[in-house]
């Protein structure tokens, strides 16, 4: 469906070299660049075009960048939302972020390569959205149809659900795996995620059907971090403060892009307390025990293992033996206890 629309970008700042600088940097690619020199001319533009991306400097005369993104998100919630910023203005980028509903933000003077990357990323966020939507108003009118159906249809409508059903499954999967792929090369980690916590909650004495959501649910854990920038995810060394303060913000960001359909409930409590720890020292809400929502303490214990057995660009992998005996280390302080052990007595003959 997303292969169809057209990839117009609208770039808006007050200095001339920096619009010149981007059209020409996209000058071969499939993507149509629109420039303006402020907030009012590029809102004059975009009301002109189908915009699919907008990039906006931050210090402009009149209009700030983020009151003229601001203006784009009412206009088109759609439409997807870079900030320009420099290192002087990083505070109010992370504030736009966690408030605004901005995509990401980029750092001047930029690197080409990582520009570029950004950009096709939100065009794949923006496709991603665009087909979400079609796929919704697609499911609202199937729907409306099924109602119309007589008794003789009933397998044809049993077969439709499924398709739906899969579809929308299909769609998590894609969402989850396109996050996880910023900073997990194979792209396994959430299939992982969603196969130990499953059995963990069965280990638990969880229903079948619990444990099976809990599990599915847990593979959109990190799909927050489709707002952290590359050169955060994939940085070898220790984050500063500053960067750490940014990482944290994907779990806040995961629970927005969910939604707030009950549909998704478990995901949302997954995404944004997955950080949270045993004893209330965790983030973004600092929980502690049973406040912590029973889904995300479970993943929180799977997630962790996972991370420590397996590479990650700043660490190289643990044996599993070693990951254990951590696990074991952190019960009562990051984990409740109960889990730990259970995770353990699940897969205790593979952990050596």
């Amino acid at each position: 469906m997303g292969s169809a629309l057209k990839k117009n970008l609208l770039v808006v700042d007050d200095e001339p070299n920096v619009l010149s600088s981007i059209k020409r940097l996209l000058h071969n690619s499939d993507i149509n660049c629109f420039t303006a020199d402020s907030g009012e001319e590029g809102l004059d533009i975009f009301l002109k075009h189908d915009i699919g991306v907008v990039i906006s400097d931050q210090k402009m005369p009149n209009m700030s960048g983020v009151i003229f993104l601001k203006k784009i998100m009412e206009i088109a919630p759609d439409t997807v939302r870079i900030l320009l910023t420099g290192y002087s203005s990083k505070a109010s980028a992370i504030d736009a972020i966690n408030k605004s509903g901005i995509f990401l933000y980029l750092i001047k003077p930029w690197n080409n390569d990582e520009l570029i990357s950004a950009i096709n990323r939100a065009f794949d966020h923006y496709i991603l959205k665009v087909d979400n939507r079609r796929l919704l108003e697609l499911t609202q009118q199937q729907n409306a149809q099924l109602k119309d159906l007589n008794r003789n249809l009933e397998d044809k409508v049993y077969q439709r659900t499924r398709d739906l059903h899969s579809a929308v499954r299909n769609g998590i999967i894609m969402l989850a795996s396109a996050a996880e792929a910023k900073d997990d090369a194979t792209g396994d980690h959430v299939q992982r995620i969603a196969l130990m916590a499953e059995q963990v909650c069965l280990a638990m004495g969880l229903s079948s059907q619990d444990a099976e959501n809990i599990g599915f649910f847990s593979m959109m854990h990190d799909v927050g971090k489709i707002h952290i920038p590359d050169y955060i995810l994939q940085k070898k060394a220790k984050l500063d403060s500053e960067e750490w303060q940014i990482m944290k913000t994907h779990t806040i960001a995961g629970e927005k892009i969910i939604g707030k359909s009950k549909f998704y409930s478990l995901a949302r409590q997954i995404a944004r307390s997955h950080h949270e720890r045993w004893d209330g020292s965790g983030y973004p809400d600092g929980l502690a025990e049973e406040k912590i929502p029973l889904p995300a303490r479970i993943v929180s214990v799977v997630d962790v293992y996972d991370a420590l057995v397996n590479d990650r660009p700043y660490k190289k992998a643990w044996p599993k033996a070693a990951a254990v005996v951590e696990l074991q280390q952190l019960a009562g302080k990051a984990f409740e206890p109960i889990i730990v052990n259970a995770f353990v007595s699940v897969f205790e003959k593979t952990l050596v």
